[in-house]
Formats: C-alpha cells, sequence, structure tokens
C-alpha cells in the first residue's frame, strides 16, 4: 500500500486522522518514506488511524509506503497501572496523570497531570478536596450545575437538589502508543437517576511538549427526559489549574482572538482556550479545542483569574431538553504543553483537530 499526505495549509501540522483503507483492520500501520518511519494507530471506536507529524510543513506533500503490523516497540511510549480505583499512567517514560474512578469521590476525576519534570499542573488533590473554595474543582472533571433543576458542579451530594456521577463499568486499553478509557456512569440526586453518560479518554503518545488528550461525552435520557439549564456552572469538561498558574497572578489565559483576560474572555464565544502559567521551575499549559460538531459551537467559556477553565455553551442561554432516550455527544481535545500559546503552536494544533492533513491512497 502507498499513502500521500498532504497539508492544506501555509502553516505546519502535528497530528494526522485518516480513513483505513478497505479491508485494512490491522492495529498498526508503518509509514516509511522521506527517510523517516512513523507509526499509525487504528482507532478503537472507528476505522481510523492517527499519526504523529513531527516533520511535515505547511503546503508540503509526502509519499508513504504502508506496511500493516501487528505490534510496536513498547520501549517508550506509554503505559499504565490500575489498582484500587486509581489508573496511573506514564508517557515517554516518566508519570504523567492519575485517573480516580473510585467511588471515595462524588465524580471520577484526573488528578495530578505532571509537567515533564513532575510538578503537577492541577490544583492540588486530596488536601484541598472537601475544604478552601471551590473544593469540587478537583483536577480535570466532567460536570455541569443543571441537570433537571439538581446541581451536579457544587459537591453537597448528601443534600436534596445536589448531584454526584457513579461509575457503573471501565475499560481500559492501551499499547505503546495510546490509552483509551471508556466508562459507563450515572447521574443521581442521592439515590434517584437523572441521566446517564458514556465517555471515553484517549491519550496519544505525541510526546512531553505537547500530549494530546481527546475526550467524548455522550449524555443519555436514560431514566426519563433530561433538561439542561443555563447555568455558568458548567461544562461539561472543567479543568483547575495549579494556582502558580493562575491568571491572576503570573499564569495568563488566551482564547482563539487574541484576548488575554477575564473580561475579554469570560461568557465569549471562541474554538480555543489556552490557560498557561509558571509550574515548577517550568511554564506549562492547557489547552482545549471545542469540536465544530459541538452543540452551540463555538463555545462561551467559563474561565476565572482563579485558575477554573470550562467549555460552557449553557451560559446565558435557553434551557435544553433531551427527551426520554435521547442522546447528545460532545468532543474536545486538551493539549498538554510546555511554554507559552505561540512556543507550543495552539493555532495550528487546532488546524489539525478540525482540518487536518489530507490523504489519498494508491
Amino acid at each position: 500500500m502507498k499513502l500521500t499526505l498532504s497539508i492544506p495549509r501555509s502553516r505546519p501540522a502535528h497530528l494526522a486522522s485518516f480513513s483505513a483503507p478497505e479491508g485494512c483492520e490491522a492495529p498498526l500501520l508503518q509509514l516509511k518514506g522521506r527517510g523517516e518511519v512513523l507509526i499509525a494507530e487504528r482507532d478503537p471506536s472507528a476505522p481510523v488511524y492517527h499519526v504523529n507529524l513531527p516533520a511535515l510543513a505547511g503546503g508540503e506533500e509526502a509519499s508513504f509506503e504502508v506496511l500493516a503490523l501487528d505490534s510496536a516497540d513498547a520501549a517508550a511510549g506509554i503505559s499504565s497501572h490500575d489498582a484500587d480505583g486509581e489508573l496511573r499512567v506514564s508517557l515517554s517514560g516518566s508519570p504523567f496523570m492519575t485517573f480516580h474512578h473510585t467511588t471515595d469521590y462524588p465524580k471520577p476525576v484526573i488528578n495530578p497531570i505532571l509537567t515533564p519534570n513532575g510538578t503537577n499542573m492541577l490544583r492540588e488533590p486530596m488536601a484541598a478536596w472537601g475544604g478552601g473554595e471551590h473544593p469540587w474543582q478537583r483536577g480535570l472533571t466532567l460536570m455541569q450545575g443543571a441537570i433537571n433543576g439538581v446541581d451536579c458542579w457544587n459537591e453537597r451530594p448528601n443534600q436534596p437538589g445536589y448531584g454526584r456521577t457513579a461509575q457503573d463499568d471501565i475499560s481500559i486499553l492501551h499499547n505503546a502508543l495510546s490509552l483509551v478509557i471508556a466508562s459507563e456512569n450515572t447521574w443521581y440526586e442521592g439515590d434517584r437517576a437523572l441521566m446517564s453518560d458514556s465517555r471515553w479518554y484517549r491519550l496519544y503518545d505525541s510526546g512531553r511538549d505537547a500530549a494530546v488528550l481527546d475526550i467524548a461525552l455522550t449524555l443519555k435520557a436514560s431514566h426519563g427526559a433530561v433538561t439542561i439549564g443555563d447555568t455558568k456552572e458548567g461544562g461539561f469538561l472543567c479543568i483547575r489549574v495549579n494556582p502558580s498558574m493562575n491568571a491572576s497572578a503570573d499564569g495568563e489565559m488566551r482564547n482563539a482572538y487574541g484576548a488575554t483576560d477575564e473580561t475579554g474572555c469570560w461568557s465569549l464565544p471562541s474554538h480555543w482556550m489556552d490557560y498557561y502559567g509558571p509550574v515548577g521551575d517550568e511554564v506549562a499549559g492547557f489547552a482545549i479545542f471545542d469540536h465544530p460538531q459541538n452543540f452551540r459551537y463555538p463555545t462561551t467559556w467559563h474561565v476565572r483569574g482563579y485558575g477554573l477553565f470550562a467549555p460552557n455553551c449553557w451560559m446565558f442561554k435557553p434551557d435544553h431538553h433531551l427527551p426520554e432516550g435521547g442522546s447528545m455527544t460532545f468532543r474536545w481535545r486538551v493539549i498538554v504543553h510546555t511554554g507559552d500559546t505561540a512556543q507550543a503552536d495552539i493555532a495550528n494544533r487546532f488546524l489539525d483537530y478540525v482540518d487536518g492533513p489530507r490523504v489519498v491512497w494508491a
């Protein structure tokens, strides 16, 4: 097999996704050409392959000989260990993140997410949980403040009017090139089920300078009709950064239009948002990309100088109703990067997400 990749713009690409050739179900493809050998991995949920492009410039076209593979060298890439409801993930040979899927907390959460030098980019867990300001902003979570009138953002799960999210099932799949966490969950007020969801997190082996984490969330009206209300307490995706990164301290928020403060970013639409600042002896940040097929794209943002960071398409908008048996899906890409917005090339990475390289099979 042979394929040709071309970049449909004048700026570089970092990650390509392309449809599998007819009849090809190999888990991995070796792409050999231009003096390079690249490895593309098949997506577990669709006939699509993903490959990092560390050296393909804007406007360039390159041809590759393609060989189907069953496995790849696992010396680097991604490894994980799951025990006692904590999935610990390493990337490129060093600890990267921990996913807490235990019943000890009112919702599943990722914390920490570590810089290459091992500093947590999220507000510290455990000690802050249950105390201090906004203790429900635990790290990287999926939550919302108005589900059938129930607050599933703030955490008072034993009080009427407040909700929790319980995991029903989880599947963890990975090889040296990617990790996929897929789970089924139910949202409750007390013991009363409000709705269910299917969610997955996909981490790519894209290196520590710009790790790529794709997130998908499908909401399901499995327990009757669902109304998602007008609230600033929304996401669903929410990140709370390390206080040293706060825009009110020495950090910065920046949206796709160049706004760099809360006045220019909060409640306003943008295709993406980046939040970065000093952490330990490094500068690092998170960029969130809104998917073009998401409801009310481009989303408005609940982003604060004190470190909160959430795409929120619900604020100052009419309530949205899901009939019983209905569903809706959200997708986001999170770039965990070193450096500032320009150094991490966030604008071009967003274009990878929405308008990636073209592929022709021969």
